[in-house]
């Protein structure tokens, strides 16, 4: 059809795949054994890796699910349930784009399906869940890595027992908890795990790198954070945690004993498992009535806190580490955001708004409400709101009824990273 023969370069060929979505580059291996060996190499795997996340992010989609059986039960109820958590990966692109709509769950999003519980975090595409057991004398532990977009499933790893009845340990830190993060220096994924001995008031803290699977001890927290953000922050090969000096705890009136220059961040950098500790915005000057957060916004470590009840501030560490680079990037009222509440002794103490995502013009940012079960969405340049409606349902039988119960989200985004490569040996770690 052609008078004379068409020669795509190599160049091109490999920029026009890093552009697709992961589906359509795994149909692509077909076409011969050099497309074969181009798709599944590291060079362009990394490559796939840094466009996907700018074009398209996604956020995690957790769901829970109550199934209901009917039948009698021994304790006086006619019916039992049961409880599965499904991940679904969904573009924040749509999410914008039609705020409203419904899911069907099929078992390849139930965790419970691949032999786990929970999920730990994502991170460069893959998504780290978690399964446990308890038997008698400890609590065993074990990790799984997933890739949704290949639809591949690590073998199970990292296998830690938490024994009980130890010195120092109570019922309430009879458990670890556990933060995903990556190190860019050595291209390894983290497993951190931390738990608080409250009669020691001291942590305990280990970390696992996934290229070895051997837990090891390392220096615990120069100060511990606050027991509402145990699960750290990952960014940028660091995890990062809101602490407070001499205190852990965060709830009733435990607020006005604090003073503003116990607030700081702590920063475990993953590539020299290390800490540092960074000073929060000097214009913050008052200990608000409920714990402020830290998280990833914009692609920068935000901190955002409510103001006398009646407003939500978002900071961004725009240099990360550097003090003098924080920077007022929202001051929102909560009459703007269209709440309007009636403030028990409870709310005052639960209620809250977290900054989830930014849109990629900037203009629009998604807020988790712990106090409504669905998003809000905020267009700043026009000062409009919408709410998002997410239904979700699983595909089960006649006899069962399953509904959403609860969603909340993660940053996410494809990849064709791999979750093979690492050791899957037993490894005992106790208490000792």
């Amino acid at each position: 059809m052609f008078p004379y023969p068409v020669f795509i370069s190599g160049d091109l060929i490999v920029e026009v795949l890093s552009l697709l979505n992961v589906k359509s580059i795994l149909r692509f291996r077909c076409v011969n054994k050099h497309w074969d060996t181009l798709i599944s190499h590291p060079t362009f795997v990394n490559l796939h890796l840094k466009k996907s996340a700018k074009q398209n992010p996604h956020f995690l989609l957790i769901t829970e699910h109550g199934t209901h059986i009917p039948g009698e039960s021994p304790y006086g109820s006619d019916d039992e349930a049961e409880y599965e958590r499904g991940v679904i990966p969904y573009s924040i692109r749509s999410l914008l784009e039609n705020p409203s709509f419904a899911l069907s769950i099929d078992s390849f999003y139930l965790v419970q399906d691949k032999g786990c519980s929970d999920i730990v975090g994502s991170c460069n595409g893959l998504i780290c869940l978690i399964g446990e057991s308890n038997i008698r004398e400890y609590k065993e532990y074990w990790f799984r890595l997933w890739n949704p977009s290949t639809r591949t499933t690590s073998p199970k790893f990292g296998f830690l027992r938490l024994f009980h009845n130890l010195p120092g340990y109570t019922a309430y830190n009879d458990y670890f908890n556990f933060t995903f993060g990556y190190d860019n220096s050595t291209d390894t994924y983290k497993i951190f795990a931390s738990t608080y001995i409250t009669r020691e008031l001291r942590s305990d803290v280990r970390i696992l790198s996934l290229s070895d699977d051997v837990w090891r001890d390392i220096q615990t927290f120069p100060v511990d954070p606050l027991s509402s953000c145990e699960t750290g922050v990952s960014f940028k090969s660091t995890i990062n945690w809101l602490a407070i000096h001499n205190t852990v705890w965060y709830s009733g009136d435990y607020y006005k004993d604090i003073t503003i220059d116990q607030f700081l961040i702590v920063s475990l950098d993953l590539r020299t498992e290390t800490y540092n500790q960074y000073l929060l915005p000097r214009e913050f000057d008052e200990v608000p009535p409920i714990a402020p957060v830290i998280g990833v916004l914009g692609d920068c470590l935000c901190f955002s806190y409510r103001y006398k009840e009646t407003d939500l501030i978002i900071w961004q560490m725009k240099k990360f580490g550097v003090q003098d680079s924080w920077t007022q990037f929202l001051k929102i009222s909560c009459h703007s955001l269209q709440i309007d509440y009636d403030y028990s002794e409870y709310m005052k103490y639960h209620f809250d708004l977290v900054p989830l995502f930014l849109s990629k013009d900037g203009d629009t940012l998604i807020l988790n409400n712990i106090q409504e079960d669905h998003k809000i969405l905020y267009n700043w340049r026009n000062n409009s709101v919408v709410r998002t409606n997410i239904t979700a349902r699983k595909t089960i039988t006649q006899d069962e009824t399953s509904d959403l119960v609860s969603c909340s989200s993660n940053g996410y985004f494809e990849s064709l990273v791999s979750v093979f490569g690492i050791s899957t040996d037993y490894i005992n770690i106790s208490n000792n």
